[in-house]
């Protein structure tokens, strides 16, 4: 019902010119006509999640339900609280009300760590004022068995934003964000995994004479840390002109973590012949071995990249999409509509793969007239995600956003995406173009804020968010959810894109997965109630109002992924039927041992489940029923304290399948 309810609405508003408070004052009746006839109410005006918290009403939203984590500590209802899809569970680890994680490129804010515990970091402010003054980085860590509480406190002493995480030789943890006051970055430091004490003895690193240095992106190998940034240029700023670009990318290095650096410079082949002007957030690092790789874009300009592999002695440069005019000035050409010249839309990553060779990934938008206004509605902007890598040196499409319906659009598009959903404000900050709401994320695309992971098998995984058909707000501008998609042959082909939050009537975002990744697939997001941002989009009608935004971490199985478990989630979707199967077993830590050890068991379904020991010879030497565990990780000890020195196996075993893996006894 609610899908015949959004597209009348849709229909009639397109077809006969309904004014928006018309169409929102449409759907409100038909609402209405949908819950006296007993129905569900339409996506268009479901509760949030949390006012159903609020109300004590745990019912399904969409498919999902809030939930106590079993383990949680909750001083409020929804603290530390999961959202539980039909697979798996996002588990809530923070908030922000500071809602805007990036311009363009997402940057490196999760880490996957060696022993299997996890790192992530986001852009927080505990307070509505809309002036953040508590604004800075916030970090949480995973330490095996749990998240640590919530945190309250940026990491750093002065205002911040647009967190760096890395982890150091000596096991410290740091971030680097930006000070939009006095320019520069501030580097924090904590001295283990999971610490909640930040020390701030760097202090101010990067800064420039002529200008603020902000919106940064750093990689580090071992004490080698390597930055980029961006001058400000917002409208209290001057420009800046370096070498005949105004306001460029700069890059500088640090040989001792960060306690000096080298001056802050251009890379070498970033120059004026091709680029006219930087952009804040339109670039990408990652760094793995001892090869470094950056990359520069930004919309209506090329993307470079520029590749090390002596750590940053030496570079490479190629232009592997080149923009049609170098130097672009607005208004200086003019483009048939027809024939438009596609580029870019600046929000890159970079993922250097098990064999050293780097792949990119990135929206991208059409110019085709003198638009001054860069406004994204009228220039034209591309569905679908695009993939470039050294061993597959062509731009292909990696990701598209899904078709619900299986029906064109009226324009003929395969997705029925409104007006809205790709509205910018105008110049009076107000919705522009004769519509009620604005959506877009700044100048990105419609498929937009792309994050790459590879795995032990070079498999390479991507996420993104875009629109979701027939899921809107009350101005009906489409809801945005993170999708997901994998290729397992370095980027030659890429399987059919899947629905990584299924959420539909929340707004997921800014998805950031770990660099490195195991057996799960590893991301933190951002959700509100509202499509945009509060940053971008509210207006002088408060339309996106300043509310709390819940960062979320998810682990989906990649035995799930590569099964199409999580599917596309569509309005005719068929429940998948999920067998007890034992899809990941995580190595025993600490290993070796003497006692106990622990490892973490993910089942799909419930199922009762067993633990055998065998020794070398495959001689049973113990066996421990688990009892039923029921969907989900599970933390399980195994018991070592009767066993001699030497290797032995371990085999968790459901009805349906069993998974071995090998550990090591030392007394």
């Amino acid at each position: 019902m609610y899908r015949f309810v959004n597209l009348l609405i849709k229909f009639i508003k397109e077809k006969y010119l309904v004014s928006m408070k018309r169409a929102i004052l449409l759907s409100a009746v038909m609402s209405t006509m949908i819950v006296a006839y007993g129905q569900s109410p339409s996506e268009l005006h479901q509760p949030s999640a949390k006012q159903l918290i609020q109300k004590g009403q745990l019912d399904a939203v969409d498919g999902f339900r809030f939930d106590q984590a079993p383990n949680a500590e909750a001083t409020t209802p929804v603290s530390h609280g999961k959202y539980r899809s039909e697979v798996y569970d996002f588990v809530r680890v923070g908030n922000t009300y500071y809602d805007l994680q990036s311009n363009a490129s997402i940057g490196r804010r999760a880490i996957l760590h060696g022993d299997g515990t996890i790192t992530v970091a986001w852009t927080y402010s505990g307070t509505s004022s809309t002036s953040w003054p508590d604004r800075g980085s916030a970090v949480n860590h995973y330490n095996g068995t749990a998240w640590g509480a919530e945190p309250s406190l940026r990491t750093e002493n002065v205002r911040t934003g647009w967190p760096s995480i890395g982890e150091l030789p000596d096991g410290s943890i740091y971030t680097i964000a930006h000070d939009p006051a006095a320019g520069g970055l501030q580097m924090a430091r904590t001295s283990a995994k999971g610490g909640t004490t930040w020390s701030n003895d760097a202090g101010k690193i990067l800064t420039h004479p002529d200008g603020n240095m902000i919106w940064n992106r750093t990689a580090n190998l071992g004490n080698k840390m390597f930055s980029l940034v961006n001058f400000a240029a917002q409208a209290d700023d001057p420009d800046v002109t370096i070498k005949g670009i105004t306001n460029p990318t700069l890059y500088a290095m640090s040989n001792d973590a960060g306690k000096t650096w080298t001056s802050l410079d251009l890379l070498p082949g970033y120059d004026s012949s091709r680029y006219l002007d930087g952009g804040g957030d339109t670039y990408a690092i990652d760094a793995r071995d001892s090869i470094v790789a950056i990359v520069i874009a930004g919309r209506y300009k090329d993307v470079t990249l520029f590749k090390s592999t002596d750590s940053g002695t030496t570079w490479k440069t190629s232009i592997i999409d080149s923009f049609a005019f170098p130097r672009f000035v607005w208004g200086s050409y003019l483009v048939d509509p027809n024939n438009p010249v596609v580029c870019n839309d600046g929000s890159v990553d970079v993922l250097i793969d098990n064999n050293g060779d780097v792949h990119v990934a990135g929206g991208r938008v059409s110019y085709s007239d003198d638009d001054t206004t860069d406004d994204l509605a009228r220039s034209g902007s591309y569905f679908n995600l695009y993939h470039w890598s050294e061993n597959q040196p062509t731009w292909k499409i990696c990701g598209t956003p899904i078709d619900m319906d299986g029906q064109p659009s009226s324009t003929g598009s395969p997705y029925d995406i409104t007006a809205e959903t790709t509205n910018s404000m105008g110049t009076d900050g107000n919705p522009s173009n004769g519509l009620a709401y604005a959506a877009r994320y700044g100048g990105t695309s419609i498929s937009t804020h792309s994050s790459l992971s590879v795995d032990k098998n070079n498999n390479i995984y991507v996420t993104w968010d875009a629109p979701v058909e027939f899921t809107f707000n009350d101005y009906l501008a489409n809801y945005r959810d993170v999708h997901i998609s994998y290729s397992t042959d370095g980027g030659a082909s890429w399987a059919t894109t899947q629905n990584a939050t299924q959420i539909r009537s929340q707004e997921a975002v800014f998805a950031c997965l770990t660099k490195r990744t195991d057996d799960f697939v590893h991301f933190i997001f951002q959700m509100d109630a509202h499509p945009g941002t509060n940053l971008q989009n509210s207006g002088t009608g408060n339309l996106h109002p300043n509310v709390e935004n819940t960062i979320y971490y998810a682990a989906i199985p990649v035995q799930d992924l590569m099964d199409s478990v999580l599917g596309q989630n569509t309005l005719e979707i068929t429940p998948v039927i999920k067998e007890s199967k034992v899809f990941v077993v995580s190595q025993n830590q600490p290993n070796p041992f003497s006692d106990n050890t622990n490892v973490v068991v993910y089942l799909r379904a419930g199922s009762d489940l067993t633990c055998t020991v065998t020794d070398a010879t495959g001689k049973i030497v113990s066996t421990q029923s688990m009892g039923y565990r029921g969907a989900g990780n599970h933390d399980i000890t195994i018991n070592g304290s009767e066993l001699t020195s030497g290797v032995y196996f371990y085999t968790l075993k459901t009805k349906d399948s069993e998974v071995t893996k090998k550990m090591q006894v030392l007394k």
